[in-house]
């Protein structure tokens, strides 16, 4: 069904490719433009995956194979001395990054993807949007879908002073190859997410696909995320090379000075389980992430929409970023089909979306308050200090009440 119209989708990421293929099923003319020359499918490790992503991935006409993901079956709490102090059953499963990227892009033709393309701004002019690029080029439609992430041109040209909020603390992340995990792990927590919760810092570890997103026994990769606490100052110093040059919120892994990386393998052997300290022990080359989170106050500014990223951030807690970009897409291709004209499309699509965003970034927020530094007794407990408790944690890990985990059933359906 040919609707005559085009719309332009800034980032060529998962949820601009989210976009792209549900405005195409839904009769548009889509071209994306991503800044990067590269291949993105490279990017991440590990992905939090739900039901909600499996059937917008669908919709979108991505092609989908039950391989995609490895199969858990529940959460376990691991103490100093590795003694099982909570175990939840929790079906769930983990997948890769460029598992939903490759087939999100190969769903959408070569002729219709520009990369290399670095926006410059954006106007308005009677209801029709103009991109304007680095080096010239000038592209015009009837929409400009910004999915061009955190650090949105689209967002920062329409809200300059919004931009992402650092959470106070960091993430330490690492990853080893199924052999290698120690024997007691992998019989017994290997098909768990196994969390830690040394005073005031908290940890989980779980199994992921491996090379070429390998899902079968023995070819799977083991997955860790340490979160800790650390100041304006403290960050800056992590964010330091040996030649003493700050690499602001974020350092290259290779230029994360070997007395920070010794310190942590260190601090990992007096916090964690032996087991878990050898699994950050090990990992030669850890990943530094300055968490933060972000919130716009409004997603729609003429025929200019944000969306994934560009829109809201939550804290990797909620395991979900991905999904809410999948949804976001799957929200405005709705309005955008349903209603009697574009402007009322985006008027429902802020509505609907302002509102689910709000929400799990404040659920974010909300799981990461034990990792807030402060040291509050149970009995000044007060609103969101329940979270100060592991066990309210893992029981609402993830965004249970927003988006429904995956199971091997999902992926077979």
């Amino acid at each position: 069904m040919a609707t005559g119209k085009h719309a332009l989708i800034i980032g060529g990421s998962l949820g601009g490719l989210f976009a792209a293929g549900l405005l195409r099923r839904a009769g548009w003319t889509t071209t994306v433009f991503e800044r990067s020359t590269g291949a993105l499918a490279s990017r991440g490790a590990g992905l939090g995956t739900t039901r909600e992503l499996v059937e917008t991935m669908r919709r979108a006409g991505a092609r989908l194979d039950v391989s995609m993901a490895v199969p858990m079956n529940g959460y376990v709490w691991l103490d100093a001395a590795g003694h099982a102090v909570h175990v939840q059953e929790r079906l769930n499963a983990s997948s890769t990054w460029s598992r939903v990227y490759l087939p999100l892009r190969e769903a959408i033709p070569d002729a219709d993807y520009r990369a290399g393309m670095n926006l410059e701004r954006v106007e308005q002019r009677d209801k029709r949007v103009i991109a304007r690029f680095v080096g010239g080029a000038v592209a015009e439609g009837d929409l400009l879908i910004a999915a061009d992430g955190n650090l949105s041109t689209v967002r920062r040209q329409l809200m300059p002073a919004i931009e992402p909020r650092y959470a106070g603390y960091v993430a330490w992340r690492g990853i080893m190859e199924e052999r290698e995990v120690p024997p007691a792990i992998h019989r017994n927590y290997f098909d768990k997410i196994a969390f830690s919760f040394p005073d005031g810092e908290m940890s989980l570890a779980m199994p992921v696909p491996g090379h070429g997103d390998d899902t079968r026994p023995g070819h799977r990769r083991y997955y860790f995320i340490w979160y800790r606490p650390a100041g304006a100052s403290a960050l800056r110093d992590l964010c330091t090379d040996a030649d003493g040059v700050h690499h602001g919120a974020s350092i290259p892994p290779p230029l994360i000075r070997a007395e920070v990386i010794r310190a942590i393998k260190e601090d990992a052997a007096q916090r964690f389980a032996p087991d878990l300290a050898t699994v950050i022990g090990r990992t030669a080359q850890p990943l530094l992430q300055a968490i933060t989170d972000l919130e716009s106050p409004r997603l729609v500014a003429g025929r200019v929409v944000l969306l994934g990223d560009a829109a809201f951030v939550a804290r990797p807690h909620v395991a979900a970023g991905v999904t809410k970009a999948a949804l976001d897409a799957a929200c405005l291709a709705d309005a955008l089909n349903d209603a009697a004209d574009i402007d009322a499309a985006l008027a429902r699509y802020e509505r609907e979306r302002l509102d689910f965003g709000r929400r799990i970034v404040a659920h974010g927020r909300r799981l990461g308050t034990l990792l807030d530094g402060k040291k509050k007794p149970r009995a000044e407990w007060t609103g969101d200090d329940a979270y100060r408790d592991p066990l309210r944690v893992l029981a609402d890990y993830g965004a249970p009440h927003l988006v429904h985990d995956l199971t091997a059933r999902d992926l077979a359906a």
